[in-house]
């Protein structure tokens, strides 16, 4: 480790946030492949890497999987009553059509036994959601804002984008440069939560 590599991680884990607001502006080829690289570093259960990407740069391919995330919201919506349901209503909860790069992230179930899944298989998928994070990380650090959107099915996906039939897609990723300067989590901004501190005891 160099001096000053703790200070710079903890600049990036503080600046990294959740994004919906995109310029059009394209994303550097370069700094793309940065980001895709943090997936090579990623840890995974017995080193399986269990994770595929698929990098979406096609604006009509986009719209299919804006359309796919409209449909669920719809659904959403229905969940709550209320002020709660007209806050919901207002809230802008994905940049689908406004990113330039989605990235599908999907779970690729492995054909062999993986060492240290007896007692905890899902460990395989939360590999893939800690290379998410670690990708999160690295488009902060290239100063891109990135947007998990979860309200996406997953058999859309592979409908609308041809997927092949052994990926589960887990997320889905809008990757671009950010329209808005985040100084807290945007969900905070806007009224519908906020953060709790951390839920801790300990067994000295």
């Amino acid at each position: 480790m160099q001096p000053g590599d703790r200070d710079a991680l903890w600049r990036v884990l503080e600046a990294r946030r959740d994004h919906r607001h995109f310029g059009t502006d394209p994303v550097d080829d370069a700094a793309l492949g940065r980001v895709l690289d943090a997936f090579r570093v990623a840890p995974s259960v017995g080193l399986s890497q269990p994770w595929h990407v698929t990098v979406v740069r096609n604006a009509t391919l986009r719209q299919a999987v804006h359309d796919n995330f409209a449909a669920v919201r719809v659904r959403e919506q229905d969940r709550f009553g209320g002020e709660r349901r007209a806050l919901y209503a207002s809230l802008k909860l994905e940049g689908i059509r406004e990113a330039p790069v989605g990235l599908v992230v999907s779970f690729v179930p492995p054909v062999e036994v993986t060492l240290g899944t007896t007692s905890g298989p899902s460990a395989l998928e939360y590999s893939v959601v800690s290379a998410v994070t670690l990708a999160w990380l690295a488009a902060t650090a290239e100063g891109l804002g990135l947007g998990w959107v979860s309200l996406i099915e997953p058999g859309g996906l592979h409908a609308a984008l041809g997927l092949a039939p052994h990926l589960r897609p887990l997320a889905y990723l809008c990757l671009g440069h950010p329209a808005l300067e985040l100084h807290e989590p945007l969900l905070q901004t806007v009224g519908w939560a906020a953060r709790r501190p951390l839920a801790l005891d300990w067994r000295d």
